[in-house]
């Protein structure tokens, strides 16, 4: 095994603005479909609690 610069470690690339961007709005998409759905399963629950 080769050592020194022949050796090369790969740098990791930091994602540019636009695609950090793009990420976010998939996270965010993502999160919004999940409470969407934990709304629509526990709305009862959820009614019951606001009640009380």
């Amino acid at each position: 095994m080769k050592t020194g610069k022949s050796a090369t470690i790969q740098k990791r690339k930091r994602p540019s603005t636009r695609q950090a961007t793009g990420m976010e709005a998939k996270i965010t998409k993502s999160f919004a479909n999940q409470v969407a759905a934990f709304v629509k399963r526990y709305r009862p629950a959820l009614e019951a609690l606001a009640k009380q």
